[in-house]
């Protein structure tokens, strides 16, 4: 299983094969990027300012005296009405964008229980929770990185199985990070998007609770479809471009910059030739809205960065740059800027041109060198993740 987690890097074999697509190492944020309202009050809030989730130190509803008999046979009846109503729901895993009787069990719900008051001891939630009281957590690791390691866990209400990032939050220098990473991921909910499930804090780490994902990481499949003929089929590739431009859309809609695409980042949910891929790593996202504040700090992994991003003035179309990238390597193998090292590369992306030469273009169609023509532009005239869903290359895999 490729883990679906940030920072996170498969202990495979998979080094063999980064001699002529490596991933460069991932340029870290300024502490100086904050999120754009606090922790514990935007996470009491859903998008649509009616759902409250259980991670807010602050409730999203004050409670009101009851002062009659009246008031208390009315609001028990109405927590009846609720609890009936949620056993008659399927259950769906994103208890923090979602309220408890929504949707999960109880149990699966119980460390998002809103607290009253934040806790500095735990800077991420605001409270201290045990992971280990809902879940049965197998020593197995299934990837490993900088700040931590993923391994799979199993909820002790229901017996299903999640995977689980635990952050070793001393190896950590911006828990704003984190902060932003718990906040944005409890705000999505997207069929090609990763989904959280639940999180815990004690005094030593962050426990990230996510479904299970089974069916490998991009990379390694572009490594095995990959030779001097090209790569993936035109029909495999604008199947995963539109799936990651409706994640996009999704983000951008929602004020959410993701800033670190690329194939190590998508994931197959599980194994087979029709799975559905999920965008993983939110530890570099952040909120932004279009014609805000420009963004200014070198963030993303080297190949993948915009010229924005590496002059230090850019916005939420990094990310399409990104897509542009990946699409590009998904059907010849190679990316579009390459280099020796890190300075080449970025000298490649700020002054190199766009090509689409060598046996890995000769059988590619016109509407496929043209949609990432028109990702990959330099100027401000990209495409939104919105105009390249409806680029000729995109509408094709509606009747493939």
């Amino acid at each position: 299983m490729a883990p679906n987690t940030s920072s996170m890097t498969s202990s495979r074999d998979r080094r063999a094969h980064r001699v002529s697509l490596q991933t460069r190492h991932i340029i870290p944020a300024n502490s100086n990027e904050r999120m754009d309202s606090s922790i514990s009050h935007n996470l009491g809030r859903h998008e649509d300012g009616k759902r409250i989730s259980h991670y807010s130190p602050i409730r999203g509803t004050i409670l009101k005296t009851i002062d009659s008999a009246s008031s208390v046979k009315r609001s028990i009846a109405l927590r009846r009405q609720k609890v009936h109503m949620s056993l008659a729901q399927p259950i769906r895993h994103n208890t923090l964008a979602k309220a408890s009787y929504n949707n999960t069990s109880a149990t699966e719900n119980s460390s998002s229980t809103a607290c009253l008051s934040t806790d500095p001891n735990y800077p991420i939630t605001g409270r201290y929770s045990d992971i280990f009281a809902h879940y049965h957590i197998m020593s197995e690791v299934l990837g490993s990185g900088k700040y931590g390691y993923v391994r799979e866990c199993f909820s002790r209400a229901s017996g299903r199985s999640f995977a689980v990032k635990s952050i070793n939050k001393s190896k950590v220098r911006q828990l704003d990070h984190l902060k932003q990473e718990v906040f944005n991921l409890s705000r999505i909910n997207h069929e090609n998007i990763i989904t959280m499930v639940d999180c815990f804090e004690d005094t030593s780490y962050l426990h990230i609770v996510t479904e299970k994902y089974t069916g490998g990481e991009l990379f390694d499949k572009i490594v095995e479809e990959r030779s001097s003929a090209g790569c993936f089929s035109e029909m495999k590739a604008v199947r995963i471009i539109r799936s990651l431009l409706e994640a996009v859309a999704y983000l951008h809609s929602n004020n959410i910059v993701h800033r670190d695409i690329k194939p190590e980042n998508i994931v197959f949910a599980y194994p087979g030739e029709h799975s559905d891929i999920k965008l993983i790593d939110f530890g570099l996202s952040r909120r932004f809205r279009r014609g805000a504040e420009v963004m200014s700090n070198r963030v993303g992994t080297c190949y993948y960065m915009s010229p924005e991003i590496l002059q230090k003035k850019y916005d939420n179309s990094c990310d399409i740059w990104s897509v542009g990238v990946v699409a590009y390597i998904l059907l010849c193998g190679y990316p579009p800027f390459n280099g020796s090292c890190d300075e080449k590369i970025q000298e490649s992306i700020l002054n190199g041109s766009l090509c689409f030469d060598g046996k890995g273009w000769n059988d590619k169609s016109n509407d496929a060198k043209d949609f990432i023509s028109c990702l990959l532009r330099k100027d401000v005239d990209r495409l939104s993740a919105q105009q390249a869903l409806i680029h000729p290359w995109i509408l094709r895999s509606y009747i493939m």
